[in-house]
């Protein structure tokens, strides 16, 4: 495990469970919703997480291909903000309200789920799971109340990670979260492949 990832986790994640740092920001920012597609002609089609102006977001890619690859890159700087997830989330379960943002922010419901599948210690801080794949390789399983999904943790600048989209996960769209910015929200539709 990198130090940086027990750093990250005591000022995230466990900030988030003590309600400190990440509250405000939390009920502050309407969802924001990924941009432009990406694919198989112009590389990976890839997923950004950004902080501009007061305000946490997703932009990139709205549709990627079966089999093609989706990156997820982190363009924040986790020592001023924090690290970040990208989680899949079943849609019903993607914290749209201020109340669900902030029930989220305190690492409660589907979101202590995604903390606990990332087995965090909260003594320590450490992320023992940066990385869980709940189904089939690749990005295809969200997160539901009774089972895991996939999700990605990240505490570093310009980190990124990139895994192609599981054939299980066609003609579906997928959606997306942070959990500890739980206004960090997106969802990616899955087209069939060429």
């Amino acid at each position: 495990m990198k130090k940086s990832h027990q750093t990250g986790v005591r000022h995230g994640l466990a900030a988030a469970a003590a309600g400190g740092l990440l509250a405000a920001a939390i009920v502050a920012a309407p969802a924001a919703s990924a941009g432009e597609q990406g694919g198989a002609s112009g590389g990976p089609a890839t997923i950004d997480m950004n902080f501009k102006r007061g305000t946490f977001s997703f932009s990139g890619a709205k549709q990627v291909a079966v089999g093609d690859d989706l990156r997820i890159r982190n363009n924040t700087d986790p020592r001023k903000v924090g690290p970040h997830t990208f989680t899949l989330i079943k849609r019903s379960l993607v914290p749209r309200t201020r109340k669900q943002r902030r029930t989220c922010g305190k690492l409660q419901g589907i979101c202590a789920k995604v903390a606990n599948a990332h087995q965090v210690n909260f003594r320590t801080g450490k992320v023992r799971r940066p990385l869980v794949k709940a189904g089939k390789p690749g990005w295809n399983k969200v997160f539901t109340s009774k089972a895991n999904g996939d999700t990605w943790f990240t505490e570093t600048k310009a980190e990124t990670i990139t895994q192609s989209v599981s054939p299980s996960a066609a003609g579906k769209t997928l959606s997306y979260v942070c959990v500890i910015h739980p206004q960090m929200q997106g969802k990616i539709k899955v087209v069939a492949g060429e």
